[in-house]
Formats: structure tokens, sequence, C-alpha cells
């Protein structure tokens, strides 16, 4: 019995130096702790290992073997479910970092639910109406593939295409899929998507362009462009959409200062984008049409209009938001008016003036709140970034670390970033290691309300002409934020205290 019993020990022993032994190298390579957390850990798990084997070949009370043996299980089972955990935030961190190399879209052939037409069968001999100038290559190829008898009737004007398509002039049309929620921005087509049923598609993949300008992100000034798209769904498989958040984020790491810049979704900008992107590059339209081609483009043109370089990007939709401030139990804001129903009216939840602590969904609503403004679209562009403001105090608190494995797992399927694991990982274990204050700046560009042509629109629409005062003013508070210099033209400033 006395021998089994130093058989097992013997395995224990063995057993717990392995598996201490891998933890040990796992939490070492990680990336995220700094040092003075790794050694300090790591001196305690061979300590208790130490401890352990003394029992096992020691101690001659059997009821001492009994709780080594107890104990020896319990940190054998922790140390991999720590590994477990480990292995977890890596994998969630590397799909957030997202390598794909191309890109989804959909043309779509769409007939009303009330017509005749219910299915690919239906649509020979029907007249199908098209835009010029909306993705025409790939539109042909979508008819193309259609194979039937078809008369095809184009149009210069998307309203007069949408017009005659619900007033039956013609029985349906081919578009881009991602065209169907800009339509519902008409008057009298705010149920577009309700009234209309998909016969047929046509999925084609483009080459995403590779954007990234790396900087060694712990000792370098640098620049990420956050994109919100205007999709509800899981993730970010159903094909580019619309841009409808566009905030640039300039990050000076060595003086710890953030300037978050708004840029309203209608501002009126010249296009810039390389041809697999597949846009009309220098046509004029509105920065959220560029969504459409991806956020390289998206990108691009901000680059333009702000005459700098952006290092890396982010993409993010509705539910992103809502999931990560729960994750983060919650958010807090000041609202300068109280709002029920904020949200435009999406959600029960009221925002009183004064403070709120928020939680998913009244963050949401309080971010794309802008009809209870008089200021509107840039008054969300302000709330926009003082909810990111209110992540990044969470964000960049130890108390990350009490849910990280589950943000990240949860969140990997809902943001997007061109960003390398390691820089992100880079962020994290400075953060940890050094501490200390951040100084967030905030500024919103300006312009003023008109009607001018969209190119992808193919028609006239509300756009926002460019204060070039604010767009000048930016760019100052940019180029001191790069050079540890406080911004002069920010329109608010808050500090996280660590």
């Amino acid at each position: 019995m006395k021998d089994l019993l130093k058989n097992i020990g013997i395995y224990f022993c063995i057993g717990m130096i392995i598996v201490a032994g891998i933890f040990i190298f796992k939490l070492s390579n990680l990336g995220i702790l700094p040092l003075k957390i790794i050694i300090p850990f790591s001196l305690c798990i061979i300590f208790i290992v130490l401890v352990l084997i003394v029992l096992w070949l020691k101690a001659r009370k059997r009821v001492a073997k009994v709780v080594a043996a107890i104990l020896s299980i319990v940190l054998i089972f922790s140390s991999c479910f720590a590994m477990k955990y480990i292995d977890e935030t890596v994998d969630s961190i590397m799909k957030i970092s997202s390598n794909d190399t191309k890109t989804k879209k959909v043309i779509s052939i769409y007939a009303l639910k009330m017509s005749a037409v219910k299915e690919e069968k239906d649509l020979e001999n029907r007249v199908i109406g098209i835009l010029q100038n909306n993705n025409r290559e790939n539109v042909d190829i979508c008819l193309n593939k259609l194979n039937k008898n078809i008369e095809i009737k184009e149009y210069t004007s998307s309203i007069e295409l949408v017009k005659d398509f619900k007033g039956q002039a013609i029985d349906c049309i081919c578009i881009d899929q991602m065209y169907v929620s800009t339509i519902e921005e008409y008057e009298d087509f705010e149920n577009f998507e309700d009234d209309i049923r998909e016969v047929y598609s046509y999925t084609y993949y483009v080459e995403k362009t590779n954007d990234v300008n790396d900087v060694d992100v712990v000792n370098e000034p640098f620049s990420i462009l956050i994109s919100g798209i205007d999709t509800r769904t899981e993730g970010f498989d159903d094909s580019d959409s619309r841009s409808d958040v566009n905030l640039v984020v300039t990050v000076n790491p060595k003086t710890k200062q953030i300037f978050m810049l708004s840029i309203p979704r209608d501002f009126y900008v010249t296009t810039v984008c390389d041809a697999s992107d597949g846009c009309a590059n220098g046509q004029k339209d509105k920065l959220t049409h560029t969504g459409w081609h991806g956020i390289s483009t998206t990108e691009k043109t901000i680059e333009n209009l702000l005459g700098m370089e952006i290092n890396y990007n982010v993409r993010v939709n509705f539910k992103t938001v809502k999931t990560l401030v729960d994750l983060l139990d919650g958010i807090d804001i000041y609202s300068s008016q109280t709002i029920n129903n904020v949200g435009n009216g999406n959600t029960s939840c009221t925002v009183y003036e004064g403070n709120n602590h928020l939680n998913g969904e009244c963050a949401l609503g309080y971010a794309r709140e802008r009809y209870a403004y008089s200021d509107g679209d840039r008054q969300r562009g302000k709330n926009q970034m003082q909810v990111m403001t209110a992540i990044i105090k969470k964000m960049v608190s130890p108390a990350l670390l009490n849910n990280f494995s589950q943000i990240m797992n949860t969140m990997s399927d809902l943001i997007q970033t061109n960003m390398d694991m390691n820089q992100v990982f880079a962020l994290v274990k400075d953060q940890l290691s050094n501490g200390g204050s951040w100084s967030i700046y905030q500024y919103s560009l300006n312009g003023s309300g008109g009607t001018d042509f969209a190119y992808e629109l193919g028609d006239y629409a509300y756009v926002m002409y460019p204060d070039e005062t604010t767009v000048n003013n930016a760019k100052a508070d940019i180029l001191s934020i790069m050079n540890g210099e406080s911004p002069p033209y920010v329109n608010s400033q808050d500090s996280t205290q660590q």
C-alpha cells in the first residue's frame, strides 16, 4: 500500500510539474500581462508545486498524502482550465484581427410581394429596371446568369427607378443588395424592405485592399478609423454596408492622449478608392456611401479629406455597442436633455438630463438618436464620441481583466480590425504595466446642409457641405496630438484616472 501511494505520488508530481510548466510558458507568451504580474504569479505556482511534492514524498501520515492528492488535482485542473482560458482569448483576438482577403457582395433581383413574380421561373418575359451607375458590370453578370428572356430598362435616377417599380411600370429591379437600406430613406418608401421579396441573386467576392500602416503602438502615435456600419446582424458576412458612424481616433501612447474626431455621415466628399474597391474614384458623394465599397474606401476618402495617414481601421455594427457595454456592466454618460424612447423611438429607454448609467440597449439608443436634437446628426456624432469615451474608460482599467476572456470571445464576431493581434496585446500590456491617466479630447466637423448629386444614388439627395474652418481645426488638433501637445480646438476634454 505504501509503495502504491508512493508511485501515485510520483505520477502526480510529474503531472503537476508538466502542467505548471506549460501554464507558466503559455502565460508568459500570451503577451498581455507585464512581468511584474507574471513573475510573482509564477513563483507562487512553483512554491505550491514544491510544497505538494514534499508532502507526497516526505510526509508519513496517510492524511497528509490525501490532502496532497486533493490539492494536486485542484492545481492540475485549475491550470488546465486557465490554459483553456488563455487559448480562447488568443483565438478570439486572432478572429477579431481579421486576415480575410475577400469581401462578399450580392446583386439581387427584387419583386413586389404583391406581384405575380414569386420565384426565379416567374422572371421570364419580365421588365427589369437597373441603374446605369450602380455596379453596372456585376448587374450585367447577374442578368446574364439568370438566362431568361427579359427586357431591361435603364434609369439614371434612383428615385425614378423606385417610383416605377412601386407603381408597377416595371416588374422587378436588379440592384446591389446593400442599396435597399438607402431606398428606405426616401419619403414614402420607409418600409421598402417589407414590401419586396428577393427572387434571384448573384454572389461574388472582391479582394480587400491592405491599408495597414504599421507603427510601434506602444511608443509611436497612431490613428484608427472606427466605422460603424448600419447592419444589425451578428457579424460581417452579409457584405459591406453604409458607414453611418465615422470616428477618427488619434492616440499618443507616450503622452497618454486620445483625440476623437467625429465626421458627419452626410459630409459631401470626394470619393477615393483603388480600382479593386469597385467605387467611382473622384466622384462627389456622401461619406456614408463609401462604406458600400468597404472600409478601405471610407479610410482613403477620409485620409484625403484630412490630409493624414490612418494606420488601422475597426468595423463595428449596432450589436457591437450593445453587447460590449453590457459586458462592461454599463457606462456612465451626461445628457444635456431628457429624451424618452431614445434612439429614434427604437427603445423603451429614457435618458435623463444629467448623469446616467446606461446598459447596452440604452447606450446604443443614445448613440443613434438625432431627431430629438436641434443639431441633428452633429449632436449624434458628439453622443457617439461620448459613448466611446465611456467605453475607453472601462477598457483602460485593470478591471477589464475580470471579464477579459468573455469580452474577447463574445466580441470576436462583432468587431473586425486590421490591427495585428500582437499590437492589441502590446497596448493592453503597456496599460497594465504603467497605468496612469489618459486625456481624451473630442471634436466634431461641421457643415451646412443642402441638396446635391450623390453619385452612388444617381440622384440628388441631402448632403452636408464641409465647413473648411472645422476641417482645418481638426487637422491642427491631430497634428498637436501627434507632437504630444494640447490640441487647441477641441469641443470637450475628459480624463481617465487609473
